[in-house]
């Protein structure tokens, strides 16, 4: 991301890749590129993008750049104008700025100015975030639609096929993205989509944290989020969760080791190989990472944790107290 123009190129900066479709004066025609919690190419696919390359060379012959909801290249903003980014990359042997550094700089940035929320963590919402599946081969035409999720609320049908939403043209997963990301909180969204031979009008109605998805652990950003607990461990394996009577479905991770510059966990007395039974009130299996990911998006800075450990055959209470401030501060 060296060097580019980020007030253009808006995206999730948490992403491993992503492609804008451009005329030659910046205005777009259309993105590609996203993903689902469940996996990195859950929107890609080679037919997806082979059919979106030759709509896109459609919109170029009739000239028919997006209108709305696209930034536009000025004023000039590149990665290393934000403030907290020098800092961030001081240390580094590579000074290649990563996508990821550029969300976790700003999140700094906003940590700073007081205006930092977990909301920040989940920009553009995937179509799982109202309901939807989309096709792999065409992404505007809708696969699935989730019973009692907007879409359903908004009579969206399988087969329909997405036109626009709130005035931006709908042909990929990415451009769906895109006009969630800018949507607020609380929205009626007008929708057109074409169902056979006829353009429907619809409304989508969003509302409360709609946003938010499900495991936000792969996010790279995270960790700038908010607090972590400290330690690492390893999920048990079903037959050794047997062996100690822990249910195939329920929380069991071996501590394997600490994090240096984090007194956190041994403080709370926790011990390598103790068995994590229990961690802020949740019995569900999670990986270590998503552990993490609880504490960064629901917790805050001098939180105190309650954990249930496996010691010895035996369950024992301990209490993990979250640093009081970010490390980088």
């Amino acid at each position: 991301m060296n060097g580019q123009n980020i007030q253009l190129f808006q995206f999730d900066y948490d992403l491993t890749w992503m492609a804008f479709f451009m005329d030659a004066d910046g205005r777009t025609y259309a993105r590609y590129g996203g993903r689902e919690d469940s996996g990195p190419d859950d929107l890609l696919s080679r037919d997806s993008l082979i059919h979106t390359m030759k709509r896109v060379l459609e919109l170029h012959r009739e000239r028919s750049v997006q209108t709305r909801h696209e930034p536009g290249p000025n004023p000039l903003r590149r990665p290393e104008d934000i403030p907290a980014m020098s800092n961030q990359m001081q240390g580094r042997r590579e000074k290649c700025i990563h996508c990821h550094d550029v969300k976790a700089a700003e999140f700094r940035e906003a940590q700073k100015a007081g205006s930092f929320s977990s909301e920040l963590v989940f920009g553009y919402p995937p179509p799982s975030s109202i309901g939807l599946k989309l096709s792999n081969r065409r992404q505007e035409v809708i696969e699935e639609v989730q019973p009692d999720s907007p879409s359903a609320r908004a009579k969206l049908r399988a087969g329909d096929e997405l036109i626009s939403i709130d005035g931006y043209r709908i042909l990929t997963a990415a451009d769906l993205a895109r006009v969630l990301h800018v949507a607020p909180r609380q929205a009626e969204l007008p929708v057109q989509v074409r169902r056979g031979d006829q353009i429907v009008q619809l409304s989508l109605k969003v509302m409360g944290d709609w946003k938010r998805t499900a495991d936000p652990s792969w996010r790279a950003s995270i960790h700038w989020a908010g607090p972590n607990g400290g330690f690492w461990g390893v999920p048990l394996y079903r037959d050794e969760k047997a062996r100690l009577n822990i249910p195939a479905d329920a929380l069991a991770i071996r501590i394997s080791f600490f994090f240096k510059n984090q007194p956190a966990p041994l403080k709370a007395g926790l011990k390598i190989n103790d068995i994590l039974v229990e961690f802020d009130g949740r019995r569900d299996d999670l990986t270590a990472k998503q552990l993490h990911a609880h504490l960064q998006i629901n917790r805050r800075y001098g939180d105190h944790v309650p954990l249930v450990v496996l010691r010895d055959g035996k369950e024992v209470k301990l209490t993990l107290e979250l640093p009081e401030r970010p490390n980088w501060e």
